[in-house]
């Protein structure tokens, strides 16, 4: 026996398919692909809790699912073309990871530029989305951000002056960083993270620059246990990444799922990931004071001398290299300086 379908009928299964919210029910599964330990706070602090917020302001419409550690494929390079190219439809990267693609953002990478996560994250933010918006073609930039200032950690050898660096060789996070270690006489090493943990125990690198929070959710704390900071407002470096959503996945949202993810982006978001950031450091450096176990070398701002006379040297020459290539690097790094100073001061 057929039934038909009255209109009533039809109206109330309509009904059933759309949320008080007005967004239909059809779930919308968002893969959000990223290169950290899942242990790490931007994933725990930050990912999982946006990824909430996403399906709670969408009434379940969007489902967001995290793979960390190139669960799905791939070197970590390649996670902004995964984004780009709709392999996956969220990437969180560093865009240091494919040096020369994204020029502008270098300026970030300078040494000595950048202050809190908080300030330097909504600094790299405006700045990108100033400067750099042909970059982005192809992708949504949900946000752009920088973490915590590094710090050196090192397995035997204890930094406690530039002279100390003189033939180690250091894991570097960036091309800019490679040239300013090299200047203080280290062999520069460029590798993913997921490599350094076994690198820095098999004595392949004598240490690294990275975050106490990255470092911690690594495990390289269990092995490189001396750790060298830098006294005063800015801190040693920094890295540009970014939270990019395939813009086709964007585009094939409904105009209210749309505005779920515009609500949930921008400055805010990159304010809060800085945030999450700077805690989660703070959270590493106590739990090292209170073990005992580090060893925690202190460099004095009336000791950074011969750190600031090779920082100006590897600024003045990616200025240079800027120029050649048809930038203003000047301008640029002015800038960067004059957005991290500005949102430094609104944070205090």
């Amino acid at each position: 026996m057929t039934i038909k379908p009255t209109l009533a009928s039809l109206a109330l299964i309509s009904g059933m398919l759309i949320s008080a919210g007005g967004h239909a029910q059809d779930t919308v599964t968002l893969r959000l692909h990223h290169f950290a330990a899942p242990s790490t706070p931007v994933q725990t602090e930050y990912l999982e809790p946006w990824a909430q917020r996403i399906e709670a302001q969408s009434d379940g419409a969007i489902n967001v699912e995290i793979f960390p550690a190139m669960q799905l494929g791939g070197s970590a390079p390649s996670l902004y073309d995964q984004a780009k190219d709709g392999v996956v439809d969220i990437a969180w990267t560093l865009l240091s990871y494919t040096p020369n693609r994204f020029p502008e953002s270098e300026a970030f990478d300078q040494p000595f530029l950048p202050t809190t996560g908080e300030a330097t994250s909504m600094a790299a933010h405006e700045f990108a989305t100033t400067h750099m918006q042909d970059d982005f073609e192809g992708v949504y930039p949900i946000a752009v951000f920088a973490h915590t200032p590094g710090k050196l950690h090192t397995r035997d050898v204890s930094i406690e002056s530039a002279d100390d660096l003189d033939g180690l060789a250091l894991r570097a996070p960036s091309k800019t960083m490679n040239r300013y270690l090299g200047l203080l006489g280290a062999q520069a090493v460029g590798m993913p993270m997921p490599q350094i943990p076994e690198a820095i125990s098999r004595g392949v690198i004598d240490g690294l620059a990275l975050p106490f929070e990255s470092a911690a959710a690594l495990g390289v704390l269990d092995v490189a246990q001396n750790h060298t900071f830098f006294e005063g407002e800015h801190g040693l470096y920094t890295a540009m990444m970014v939270l990019a959503m395939n813009q086709a996945s964007y585009d094939a949202l409904s105009p209210a799922l749309q505005q779920v993810i515009d609500d949930n982006a921008g400055l805010a978001e990159a304010q809060r990931i800085g945030q999450v950031m700077d805690q989660a450091e703070e959270k590493a450096i106590d739990a090292i004071e209170a073990s005992g176990e580090g060893n925690m070398v202190y460099i004095t701002e009336d000791s950074l001398q011969s750190w600031q006379a090779a920082a100006e040297t590897a600024t003045a020459q990616w200025i240079d290299d800027m120029e050649s290539r048809g930038f203003d690097g000047q301008r640029l790094y002015d800038e960067a300086t004059r957005l991290v100073e500005t949102y430094t001061e609104q944070t205090q």
